[in-house]
């Protein structure tokens, strides 16, 4: 009974409804367009208990390690404290703009992400002086290719060297958009591939966490 609520009962709704929406796609016919809008609309619901089952785990798992003095503690406390803030203001006050909730994203939030994506530079500049050392061919290419768009993307430079702002151009339009619609095609087949055995329910690990 337990196996059958926990997997088998989701499982065949995820069966049935991934077969439904699949099919509906190409059957424009009200009699499978009615339901697939209902099914749409049951995803604000659906994604606000999805953020409040989120919110559940962080606050568990952060109250956890504050309980057992577990190592930097301390941080898990400043992320409870600033989640408590956060979700008290905008309760009481709203989210809309002139609201404290609204100046503390604005003050607090947005400067703490610039600061992290500044860190995030660093390392993206030093992995990718790693990766362009121009010990291979394809890592040549690479090297020469990247110091083209660089330099050709600086405006200064256009002016002074108009071919090779053209270059720049060139590899940015033709061999960097191909590249990009490859990536998409591959996330697209694996995405695809992956949806097809939970439906089918070859990959049982949506569902049973691996066991």
């Amino acid at each position: 009974m337990k196996r059958m609520i926990g997997y088998r009962v989701p499982a065949a709704l995820l069966l049935v409804l991934g077969l439904f929406m699949a099919i509906q796609y190409y059957v424009p016919h009200p009699f499978a367009q009615r339901p697939k809008e209902l099914i749409l609309q049951w995803k604000q619901p659906i994604n606000a208990f999805i953020i409040f089952l989120a919110l559940g785990g962080l606050v568990a798992m952060h109250a956890r390690r504050v309980v057992k003095r577990q190592e930097r503690w301390g941080y898990s406390v400043i992320t409870l404290a600033s989640a408590a803030a956060m979700t008290f203001l905008g309760l009481a006050y709203g989210v809309q703009d002139d609201t404290v909730f609204a100046d503390w994203f604005a003050y607090l939030v947005t400067p703490i992400e610039a600061t992290m994506f500044s860190l995030l530079a660093f390392f993206v500049a030093s992995a990718a002086f790693r990766a362009f050392r121009a010990r291979t061919v394809g890592a040549t290419i690479l090297l020469v290719s990247a110091a083209i768009v660089m330099l050709g993307m600086i405006p200064a430079v256009q002016a002074a060297i108009p071919p090779l702002g053209d270059a720049a151009e060139f590899l940015l339009k033709y061999p960097n958009t191909a590249a990009k619609r490859a990536i998409m095609m591959g996330v697209a087949l694996g995405a695809i591939s992956v949806s097809i055995k939970a439906i089918l329910g070859i990959d049982k690990t949506i569902l049973t966490k691996g066991e």
